[in-house]
């Protein structure tokens, strides 16, 4: 309001000027040039003075710049909660879970007749059952491969057939040790793939001194490596 007042102090304080100017000296002379450049108007005011203006338009994106180089491994994290049980699994076959074994002594102590079975009728182990001790026989219920070996003492001369078979058995190996008049102890074995309902077993032969004493036992055993899963 100040600037105002004096601006029109000075307008009026030109307007009598003017009017003297005019009668007593013509225009155009070198006071009246100065006058008219005297009284040259104040710069108007600057409104919003240090005030920002409204905010642009965003630009467009720039280019993408380059890959950058692969930064180091992190640390190993936390482990996570153990997952959520999964469901109960299905039923397995069977014949892979089942255990079939058996281990028996002689305890009889006579001679065996030739093209007999041997009798081993102490049933020490006889996992599901297979042996029966009083033929002395192993029979086949789930098909697959077998293992069987015996340790046999005796007292000179001892052949053993291991037989093999259904209805009429056939030999499949025979095993001897030739000694005279003293203690001895035999032993073997065999893999066999047996179908079902065959048998195994040991057959004298014309050899035979074996013994079943304290201190001198012989063993017959065996036991399942696979099942026959196919069979």
């Amino acid at each position: 309001m100040l600037v105002w007042g004096i601006f029109m102090v000075l307008v009026e304080m030109w307007e009598q000027d003017e009017e003297g100017t005019s009668e007593e000296e013509p225009v155009g002379t070198e006071e009246g040039v100065s006058l008219g450049m005297a009284l040259t108007g104040l710069p108007g005011l600057v409104s919003h003075l240090n005030e920002n203006g409204e905010k642009g338009d965003p630009g467009f994106p720039g280019m993408p710049g380059k890959v950058g180089p692969k930064g180091p491994i992190g640390p190993k994290g936390v482990p996570g909660p153990p997952g959520v049980r999964g469901p109960k699994g299905e039923s397995g076959d069977y014949k892979a879970t089942q255990k079939i074994a058996f281990s028996a002594s002689r305890t009889i102590n006579h001679h065996q007749r030739q093209g007999q079975p041997i009798r081993f009728d102490h049933v020490i182990t006889n996992a599901n059952e297979n042996y029966q001790a009083r033929s002395s026989k192993f029979t086949c219920k789930v098909p697959g491969l077998y293992f069987f070996t015996y340790h046999a003492s005796s007292r000179g001369q001892l052949c053993v057939d291991l037989m093999r078979g259904w209805a009429e058995p056939q030999k499949v190996v025979t095993f001897c040790d030739y000694v005279q008049n003293t203690f001895q102890v035999t032993t073997g074995s065999i893999v066999l793939k047996l179908e079902k309902d065959e048998t195994v077993f040991l057959q004298a032969t014309e050899k035979n001194a074996l013994v079943g004493i304290e201190g001198a036992n012989s063993i017959f055993s065996g036991f399942m490596l696979f099942p026959d899963t196919e069979a």
